[in-house]
């Protein structure tokens, strides 16, 4: 049995990573690939995940709080945990002493018996993101996990920016000491080399969610068909906004203002009032009840409210729609797959588009965006949405040139998907090998 533990710097609370359907799309790909290259994986995650998510996808999700608890109390215990994996690894280099009562507790258990380590990261592992206290957490377990021997792999990443220097200075010294690190586009590779990350640990390849599955096309209709839409009705277009893309106030949650969003309302009319497009605005992002365990809106749901309402939706008769419904990763997928053209906020609903061949404008609020496009051959089509001219100028271009775009990403993703691809032919590789090195 191959034992892989997959960890993350973020979305250490209950169903996190199952509300944003982006991490969902990683993660189930990164599973069922897993299982197709390792016939023996057993796969565990320090992820707190429902269990029904679990029991679906196959995986066990080490649900005790020694995993979850908040960062002022989790940073000592990890950097206790730290010192004692230190400690044993000197002894067992210098005096071939094992002490095996220094590895105890539940987390470094499972660090001892995992055959590879999976940090699953992406753009997270950055201090604009999860901040620093997670940072040092998430530095101290990695570490914690290769001084037990294990092969840790920084996995389809989008790291950065790092700041202040102390924070570039944790990340370089963690990052270096990782056993291989795939980036998910060139210009992160190029970033890491820029801070000094060892050339050769980097292997740049693409995410994993450009292998996620959508469901049929039957069942995309189903959904157009339950939110008041006729698939037959074109063009039919669709836009989604995140709390990032609000740029006064980057926050994953609902921002104090919604003036930035004047900055898109030009295109979302550009959409409307020449294209005579059906426009359908999707969150990408839900949250979870706490009482029932069900999803409920959440950020990018009002935020996709409030410019329905500054571009005044209710006068164009049902071709402005807000998705009310909330629907699995794959079903929005599935639906997303049906546009003419797609203009997202969020980087994966985005590559959602993208891995089907939909003409897409990337809203950018980081450098992973403009990766992601130059990886597809899609830079034209990148803007950051502050300038509402160059906004709807870039989404004019992208609807006037879609068919060659269509064609392009038809062409391009057969080799994209062969990079994800790569993810997974290296961690077989890594475990064949007994981990390249153990130390």
């Amino acid at each position: 049995m191959t034992k892989i533990l997959i960890t993350t710097s973020a979305g250490r609370s209950m169903s996190a990573w199952e509300q944003q359907l982006g991490n969902t799309a990683i993660l189930i790909s990164t599973t069922r690939m897993l299982k197709e290259h390792i016939l023996d994986a057993e796969i565990s995650t320090t992820l707190q995940l429902s269990e029904s998510f679990c029991k679906k996808q196959g995986i066990k999700s080490l649900h005790d709080e020694v995993f979850w608890k908040g960062g002022y109390i989790r940073t000592p215990a990890s950097f206790m945990d730290l010192l004692r994996c230190s400690l044993w690894a000197f002894l067992r280099r210098f005096l071939r002493l094992d002490i095996g009562i220094l590895v105890r507790g539940k987390r470094l258990r499972e660090y001892a018996l995992t055959d590879v380590v999976l940090d699953l990261a992406g753009d997270t592992y950055s201090s604009d993101s999860v901040g620093w206290i997670h940072l040092l957490i998430c530095s101290a377990e990695l570490l914690s996990a290769r001084l037990l021997g294990k092969p840790v792999i920084c996995f389809a990443v989008s790291p950065g920016p790092f700041y202040p220097r102390l924070i570039l200075l944790l990340a370089r010294f963690t990052l270096n000491r990782a056993t291989l690190i795939t980036t998910r586009e060139q210009l992160s590779n190029e970033y890491l080399q820029e801070i000094g990350v060892k050339k050769e640990l980097l292997v740049t390849t693409a995410c994993p969610a450009f292998l996620f599955e959508p469901a049929s096309q039957e069942r995309a209709k189903e959904i157009l068909l339950h939110e008041g839409i006729d698939k037959s009705d074109r063009p039919l277009v669709g836009v989604t906004l995140a709390g990032y893309n609000l740029y006064s106030y980057h926050t994953w949650g609902i921002p104090p203002t919604f003036k930035d969003l004047s900055s898109y309302a030009p295109a979302v009319k550009y959409l409307l009032d020449e294209l005579k497009a059906n426009v359908i605005l999707i969150p990408h992002v839900y949250r979870t009840n706490q009482w029932t365990g069900e999803y409920i809106h959440g950020p990018d749901y009002v935020i996709l409210q409030h410019l329905y309402q500054l571009v005044d939706g209710d006068k164009y008769n049902g071709r402005l729609k807000l998705m009310d419904g909330m629907y699995s990763a794959s079903e929005v997928k599935s639906v997303i797959g049906q546009f003419d053209l797609f203009v997202a906020g969020r980087l994966h609903a985005g590559i959602a588009a993208l891995s089907q061949a939909v003409p897409t404008v990337l809203l950018a609020y980081g450098r992973k965006h403009y990766g992601v496009a130059k990886l597809l051959n899609q830079e034209r089509y990148v803007c950051t949405g502050r300038d509402p001219e160059e906004t709807t100028s870039v989404v004019r271009d992208a609807w006037e040139n879609r068919e060659e775009i269509r064609k392009s990403l038809q062409g391009r993703l057969v080799r994209v998907k062969e990079l994800a691809n790569l993810n997974f032919e290296i961690v077989k590789d890594i475990v064949t090998h007994n981990g390249l090195s153990q130390t």
